[in-house]
């Protein structure tokens, strides 16, 4: 019977040993799982969270860009229909500008609300900025219609002052763009661009 004892402890010793071991491998293994069950539910998260940020940001980002397009294209028609070596020969052709001005600035006023609503405060700032010069480029225009259309006509603006006024709603578009870059690149999306206006010329030409 004595002789008996050293077996039945060591086998009680071994199994315990291998219960023991298979305990803290069972912990390891549990922990382990949990650390990489954490991580995928963070990776999901942070996933969530990117897709919805890209998902506010990219109407934001195409409403800069068409607020800055549709300036582009009334500069262009202001360029070759107002700010040539003469205005417009006569009042009808002078009214015909102006009306097409004033649909384009209508348009960039529903542009804006847009860029208001969808972007940060700095941005539709500046955009306001950039209407309120293209208001004043209108209200010369009707101006110097009704001087036109007057008996006997009165003279129009003259080519400079003109010119200073397109000038200051480009410099109104620039100012725009650096606002809006400035936001998109907080938000970690590609930046407004647009062909530098020289650029432009010299593809036409």
């Amino acid at each position: 019977m004595d002789s008996a004892w050293p077996t039945v402890i060591g086998t009680v010793a071994s199994g315990t040993l291998v219960g023991g071991t298979a305990l803290v491998a069972a912990h390891w293994s549990k922990q382990s799982q949990r650390v990489q069950l954490d991580a995928q539910v963070e990776q999901v998260r942070l996933q969530i969270k990117a897709q919805a940020l890209e998902q506010r940001r990219e109407p934001r980002s195409r409403h800069y860009a068409e607020f800055v397009n549709g300036i582009d294209e009334l500069l262009d028609y202001l360029q070759d229909h107002w700010l040539g070596d003469r205005m417009p020969a006569d009042a009808d052709e002078l009214a015909t500008v102006r009306d097409e001005a004033r649909r384009q600035i209508r348009e960039l006023h529903r542009i804006w609300s847009r860029v208001a609503v969808e972007g940060t405060s700095s941005v539709a700032n500046a955009g306001a900025d950039a209407l309120e010069a293209l208001g004043e480029i209108a209200t010369c225009l009707g101006r110097d219609l009704r001087g036109r259309r007057a008996n006997p006509p009165e003279e129009v603006t003259q080519r400079g002052a003109r010119r200073r006024l397109w000038e200051a709603v480009d410099e109104a578009q620039d100012a725009f763009i650096i606002a809006a870059r400035r936001s998109l690149q907080d938000d970690g999306v590609p930046r407004v661009r647009r062909t530098p206006r020289s650029e432009r010329s010299s593809d036409q030409d």
